[in-house]
């Protein structure tokens, strides 16, 4: 089953309805996969204030439909692949505007929010998890960050 789980991210121009992906990074099978797509609209300030990712950034790059990334994952999907995300919601709704769907799902925020039978964590966000938990995760050179962020 270990085989199975896709770790997924995106990042998109906006959080309505029209938005699209302009990142995808994703972990299957220890391999890491990350790149940026032109989303064909542009990004809006508050989604670059979040993501950092600006319209320069994607401008050159293919869209996501058009992209080897889209076929793996159309691949993986259909071979039982379980979309693994937090807030999974976001992301599952963000692929299937591109005409991708996965059959089963795993949303680590809801699972955060059931293993806190008592309620006690102030936040279930992400990166305030990663914290509230104590998970490290290796600190990378600034030539290295260029490669983690798809650039």
């Amino acid at each position: 089953m270990k085989d199975k789980l896709i770790f997924l991210d995106t990042e998109a121009t906006g959080l309505d309805v029209e938005d699209r992906v302009c990142q995808v990074a994703y972990i299957v099978e220890g391999k890491e996969y990350n790149k940026f797509f032109n989303p064909g609209l542009p990004i809006k300030i508050e989604a670059m204030y979040v993501t950092h990712i600006t319209n320069k950034m994607v401008e050159d790059k293919p869209t996501f439909v058009d992209s080897d990334m889209f076929k793996h994952l159309e691949g993986l999907f259909s071979n039982e692949g379980i979309l693994v995300a937090h807030n999974a919601k976001f992301d599952f709704g963000m692929l299937e505007k591109e005409g991708l769907s996965a059959k089963k799902i795993i949303c680590t925020l809801k699972v955060a929010q059931v293993l806190d039978k008592e309620g006690i964590i102030p936040s279930y966000k992400l990166q305030y998890l990663r914290y509230y938990l104590g998970i490290e995760f290796p600190t990378f050179s600034s030539d290295q960050v260029g490669w983690r962020f798809g650039k």
